[in-house]
C-alpha cells in the first residue's frame, strides 16, 4: 500500500508541480520556488523504489511459504488417510501440486491487489474530498465500486472453462491408454473425433471466457474515462486552477487504475479458491474401497504373519463373511478368487494395516506390488534405485537375472520411455517385482505377479522370487493357483470365490 500510495503520489504532485511551472512561466514577472515540489517528487521515488522491493521480497516469502504449507497440509492428511493409499498417479499429484502453487500465489495476484486497491480509493477519495471536491470524490468512489462489479461479473464463465479443461483432460488420457486399442479395432478414426469435439468445446469455452474478460476490461476504461471526464468538469466548474485541476484528474486516474486491474485480481482469486476447493477433496473426489471393518487386525512379527476379523462383502455369487489366516515366515499364501471378488482391496487393506507401527512388534519391511504400479520415465536403474538408492549395477544386473529380464537384452542403462512404454506388458511386470525384490522385504505383497506372462516364465518368476527371499512372508492376489504352485515352498490359499 505504501509502494502504490508513493506512485499516485508521484504521478499527482509531478503533474501538479509540472501544470505549476507552466503556468508561473506564462505570467510576466511571476515567482513560483521548484525547491518544495522537486524534493517531494525525489522523495516519492525514491520510497516507491524502497517500497516495491520490500513488497516483492515480503509478499514473495509469504507466498513461498503458503506453497509449502499447503503441499505440507495435503501430504500429512494423503499419509494418515488409508483410503487413498495406491490411488494416486504422477499426473495428479503434479495437479496437486499446481493447485498448492497456485493457491499460494493467490497472496501476490489477488489478495494483495484487493487490499490495495480498496485503500486507494478510500485514500484518494478521502483526499480529493479534503481538497474541497467531496462530489468529485463521490464520482471517484461510484466509479471504482462499478469496476468491482464488472470483476466479480466477469468470473462467471470460468466455472464453465474449467469444467471443460477437466473433461478434455480426462478425455486425452483416456485416448492415449485407449489407442492401441481402439487402433487394432480399426476404430481410431472414431476415438480421434470423439477427442476432437472435446477440444473444440474447450476451445469455444476459451474463446467466450477471453471475449468475456475483453468486455470487462473495455468496460473498465470505459467507466474510467467517464470518471474523468466528471472530475475535470466539476473541478473547472468550481473554478480550479490549472495546477490543481491536473492534480485531480491525475490522482482520479491513479486510483482508477487500481480499480481496472480488479478484473485480473477477481480471476486469481476464483482461480485460488477452484484449487484450494481441489486440494480440499483430492483424494476424495475418487471412489474410495471400501474401509476394513474396525475388528481387522494384521501384524507381523519374525516368526510370521496373522491377520483376523477382516470382513469380506457378501456378493450374489457368495455370502459375506469374515477371514483370517496365519502365514508363517518363508510361507506363501495364495489369495485367490474371480474379478471384483475382493483380492486387491484385501491386499490394499493388508498393507495399510502393517504399515502401522502399534501392529509390528518386530521391525520389518513391507513391500507391495499393486496391479497398476508404476515405470518411471528413465532407465531400469533408476527405476531400482528409488527401492534402493545405493544399488550397485552389478546388484541390479543380479536382479535382472533373477527376474529374467536380462533375456530380453535389458541392462541397467536400459531406456524404458514414458510411463514405461518401451517395455512390454510382462517386462514392466517383472521390473515391478526386481524394484520389489531391492528392499529385501520381509513381507512382500503381489497382486497378479504373473500378469503378462507366459505359464513357463510365470513359474521361474515365482521361483526367483523364493530364492531370494528364502524367510520372507509372501502374499499373492491371483485369479487361480499357479500352474507350479510348489516352486514356492511351503504354501496355503484362501479363496474369496
Amino acid at each position: 500500500m505504501v509502494a502504490e500510495a508513493c506512485s499516485v503520489g508521484l504521478l499527482g504532485l509531478s503533474g501538479w508541480f509540472i501544470a505549476s511551472s507552466a503556468a508561473a512561466g506564462a505570467g510576466a514577472y511571476s515567482l513560483f520556488s521548484i525547491l518544495n515540489p522537486s524534493g517531494g517528487v525525489r522523495a516519492f521515488a525514491l520510497a516507491r523504489i524502497v517500497a516495491n522491493y520490500a513488497s516483492r521480497v515480503g509478499q514473495h516469502s509469504a507466498a513461498l511459504r503458503r506453497i509449502g504449507a499447503a503441499r505440507l497440509e495435503f501430504y500429512d492428511r494423503s499419509a494418515t488417510d488409508p483410503g487413498t493409499r495406491g490411488t494416486w498417479s504422477g499426473q495428479s499429484l503434479d495437479r496437486v501440486m499446481a493447485d498448492a502453487d497456485t493457491n499460494g500465489m493467490a497472496l501476490i495476484q489477488a489478495t494483495t491487489p484487493m487490499v490495495v486497491a480498496t485503500a486507494m480509493t478510500a485514500g484518494g477519495c478521502l483526499v480529493i474530498a479534503l481538497a474541497g471536491y467531496p462530489l468529485t470524490a463521490g464520482i471517484v468512489a461510484v466509479a471504482a465500486a462499478v469496476c468491482a462489479a464488472l470483476a466479480a461479473a466477469a468470473v462467471r464463465p470460468m466455472d464453465k472453462a474449467d469444467r471443460a479443461r477437466s473433461a478434455l483432460r480426462a478425455e486425452l488420457v483416456t485416448a492415449v491408454e485407449a489407442w492401441p486399442e481402439m487402433a487394432s479395432l480399426g476404430t481410431a478414426d472414431q476415438l480421434a473425433r470423439r477427442t476432437l469435439r472435446r477440444i473444440t468445446a474447450f476451445e469455444g469455452h476459451r474463446f467466450h471466457q477471453a471475449a468475456s474478460r475483453a468486455r470487462t476490461a473495455g468496460a473498465a476504461r470505459a467507466v474510467t474515462a467517464a470518471a474523468l471526464l466528471l472530475t475535470v468538469a466539476l473541478a473547472a466548474g468550481r473554478g480550479a486552477g490549472v495546477a490543481t485541476l491536473v492534480f485531480v484528474a491525475l490522482l482520479c486516474v491513479g486510483v482508477m487504475g487500481n480499480a481496472e486491474r480488479l478484473a485480473a485480481t477477481a480471476e486469481a482469486r476464483a482461480l485460488a479458491s477452484q484449487a484450494s476447493e481441489r486440494l480440499k477433496r483430492d483424494g476424495r473426489e475418487r471412489p474410495l474401497r471400501p474401509a476394513p471393518s474396525p475388528a481387522f487386525r494384521a501384524a507381523y512379527t519374525s516368526r510370521g504373519l496373522t491377520a483376523s476379523g477382516y470382513w469380506l462383502p457378501g456378493t450374489p455369487a457368495r455370502a459375506g463373511r469374515q477371514i483370517g489366516f496365519a502365514v508363517q515366515a518363508g510361507q506363501t499364501l495364495f489369495v485367490t478368487g474371480a474379478s471384483g471378488t475382493g483380492k486387491t482391496t484385501l491386499l490394499n487393506a493388508l498393507e495399510a494395516a502393517l504399515r502401522e507401527p502399534a501392529n509390528q512388534p518386530a521391525p520389518g519391511v513391507v513391500t507391495a506390488v499393486l496391479a497398476d504400479d508404476y515405470v518411471f520415465t528413465g532407465t531400469i536403474a533408476s527405476n531400482i534405485r528409488l527401492a534402493s538408492p545405493a544399488a550397485r549395477d552389478e546388484d541390479i544386473e543380479e536382479l535382472l537375472t533373477v527376474t529374467f529380464l536380462d533375456r530380453g537384452g535389458l541392462g541397467p542403462a536400459t531406456l524404458t520411455g514414458s510411463g514405461g512404454r518401451v517395455l512390454s506388458g510382462g517386462e514392466q511386470r517383472r521390473l515391478h517385482i526386481a524394484r520389489a525384490l531391492a528392499t529385501g522385504p520381509d513381507v512382500l505383497l503381489l497382486d497378479e505377479p504373473t500378469t503378462g506372462l507366459d505359464a513357463p516364465t510365470a513359474t521361474l518368476v515365482l521361483a526367483a522370487i523364493r530364492h531370494w527371499l528364502p524367510q520372507a512372508v509372501l502374499i499373492m492376489a491371483m485369479h487361480d493357483l499357479p500352474a507350479d504352485p510348489d516352486v514356492l515352498g511351503s504354501w496355503t490359499e484362501v479363496s474369496l470365490d
